[in-house]
């Protein structure tokens, strides 16, 4: 008889056993099943250090120092708010469903890891904080075709899914940069010198109290500004965003700079902005060299200028044509046609 009890005690002990571990194993396969609510449950964007992007060609990474990002080897200032449109993307941004736990299925949704190589890859997103240690290691693969999302997964995890929109990842350094490199402000130009490649030099002054606020130092009588091709001149001018930078050593056959013509201009607040422009169109762009220097007792903005000078010294810069094409006139496209 005891023989019975204890034979039925380990079958009910074993049962009861049985029963626990199938259903923390159902648990665990639930949450692997809804993965987590979003990419990131918090974050303290200060406590970050580094933000590292990786693709099949290329990898890069923006380092936050002092509170500020800076993009890769070049240590350019990185644009504040599309790193902070990023982060927020991503403690936003809720995990959808589950789309395939097969690896085999991750090439098709482009969510192979690039240091994996094959047909496909992901883009990479690691976020590694002060102690380098990993706050994120995102697989974000390609659009969904039909309808909006994207496919992402987790680094060392198999499982794929859906989140609901693109996350505003640039893979490229120059998409990180903070583009600006000169604004006019409230300021205006007064005095505005051209240099072409064949010698020609022409000076254009800018008085705002006179009928013809705009003429020629050594304009003739028998001469007329056209005022309209001067004002596309000096807008122009009022803002500077370049689309990439190149170190300044680059051979200048490489960036259409065999030639330069030589802008500088004089703002109502002091400073003066030197261009070197390369006169040749390369690829729908010009590349320039700048220098700004000041006139001003102003210590704040010498200061700036001084910072601005260290910063793009060792790098030449491409401006869209159509943004300075008004920049790279001779004298006699200045005035108007009898």
């Amino acid at each position: 008889m005891w023989k019975i009890l204890f034979a039925l005690t380990l079958v009910l002990s074993a049962t009861g056993f049985f029963l626990v571990w199938q259903e923390q194993g159902s648990s665990r396969a639930a949450y692997q099943i809804r993965g987590p609510k979003t990419l990131l449950d918090e974050l303290k964007a200060e406590e970050l250090a580094t933000l590292r992007v990786s693709t099949a060609d290329q990898d890069f990474e923006l380092k936050q120092v002092d509170g500020a990002w800076r993009v890769g080897e070049s240590d350019w200032p990185a644009d504040s708010q599309q790193v902070r449109n990023l982060l927020l993307a991503l403690l936003e941004t809720k995990v959808g469903d589950v789309v395939t736990s097969n690896p085999e299925r991750h090439p098709r949704l482009e969510l192979v890891d690039p240091e994996a190589g094959g047909d496909g890859t992901a883009k990479r997103l690691d976020l590694i904080d002060q102690q380098q240690r990993p706050v994120l290691q995102l697989l974000i693969g390609k659009p969904r075709e039909q309808g909006d999302g994207q496919y992402i997964r987790f680094f060392g995890e198999e499982t794929a899914f859906l989140i609901a929109e693109q996350l505003p990842l640039e893979t490229s350094e120059a998409g990180w940069m903070q583009k600006n490199l000169f604004t006019l402000g409230d300021a205006s130009i007064q005095v505005l010198k051209v240099e072409t490649p064949g010698g020609i030099e022409y000076t254009l002054e800018h008085n705002a109290e006179a009928t013809d606020k705009w003429k020629l130092s050594d304009q003739q009588a028998v001469e007329q500004l056209n005022t309209s091709v001067v004002e596309q001149m000096a807008r122009a001018l009022r803002s500077l965003e370049f689309d990439a930078l190149k170190s300044a050593k680059t051979p200048p056959e490489e960036v259409g700079r065999n030639e330069v013509v030589q802008v500088t201009a004089t703002a109502s607040d002091g400073r003066s902005l030197k261009m070197s422009i390369g006169a040749t169109e390369v690829a729908e762009q010009h590349w320039i060299s700048l220098t700004l220097r000041s006139n001003s007792d102003n210590q704040t903005m010498n200061q700036e200028i001084e910072l601005l000078n260290q910063q793009t010294e060792p790098w030449i810069f491409s401006i869209s044509a159509y943004s300075i094409q008004a920049l790279l006139k001779d004298r006699s496209a200045l005035l108007e046609q009898k």
